[in-house]
């Protein structure tokens, strides 16, 4: 069955606000027919306040019979990675299996959740791709709720509602980016803006992380490499 991990609400329900990025590591198409998945390798420059900008390198790619996310970013006192693997079941994806690591400072630890503990919820990679795709379908017009589970398989939650698309330079070619804004229940005071890119699923084009007013962190697409599987 296809993940029940976002769901859709009218527009009367009231938004909330978000806490942090799904993948932070260190610190912890809505229309007729959605693109389908295909292979990608980015990197992203990530500026985060009080920290030294990072490098992160992000790949979604076919593994077999499923599909493979792979995130990981790395200064220099700390480093983290995480990686999911999903299939496409119907118009949603299910989640395989989840595995993490962070390092800082030299201590770390390692995380992983198996297909049993994903069977209600996708982990934060899988739910990242399934949320672009259900904003390439248009399907969170109204603004939508997104489960999942954290490093820990902890469940958490977030409210995406849509914005105006933006024309944002991929590769030297300007695309009109889907931007949604991720709120978290509860937490007033922070939201984040997210755009994706409009083809590929799980690609960000952008992330600003918005605090009491101010931008704390903003991711940026710096190099795109992309293949047909």
């Amino acid at each position: 069955m296809p993940s029940n991990s976002i769901v859709y609400r009218s527009p009367s329900l009231r938004p909330r606000l978000a806490a942090g990025l799904l993948w932070l590591l260190f610190l912890l198409p809505f229309a007729a027919q959605a693109a389908s998945m295909a292979s990608f390798d980015a990197r992203y420059h990530l500026s985060v306040d009080g920290w030294p900008d990072a490098t992160v390198h992000h790949r979604v790619y076919r593994e077999g019979d499923h599909w493979r996310s792979d995130m990981r970013a790395q200064v220099a006192i700390a480093e983290g990675q995480e990686t999911a693997r999903f299939a496409e079941n119907g118009d949603g994806l299910r989640a395989l299996g989840y595995s993490s690591g962070y390092r800082l400072l030299g201590i770390g630890k390692s995380y992983r959740l198996d297909n049993r503990q994903l069977r209600r919820h996708p982990d934060r990679q899988t739910a990242l791709v399934d949320l672009s795709r259900s904003v390439q379908r248009e399907r969170c017009a109204s603004g939508c709720e997104i489960h999942y589970l954290d490093h820990k398989g902890d469940i958490e939650t977030l409210v995406a509602s849509p914005l105006p698309t933006a024309a944002i330079d991929v590769n030297g070619r300007m695309v009109d980016a889907l931007r949604v804004r991720l709120v978290e229940p509860g937490k007033d005071d922070r939201h984040m803006v997210v755009a994706f890119h409009p083809d590929l699923p799980g690609l960000l084009l952008g992330v600003d992380y918005i605090k009491r007013g101010e931008r704390v962190s903003r991711l940026s697409l710096t190099s795109l490499t992309t293949s047909n599987n």
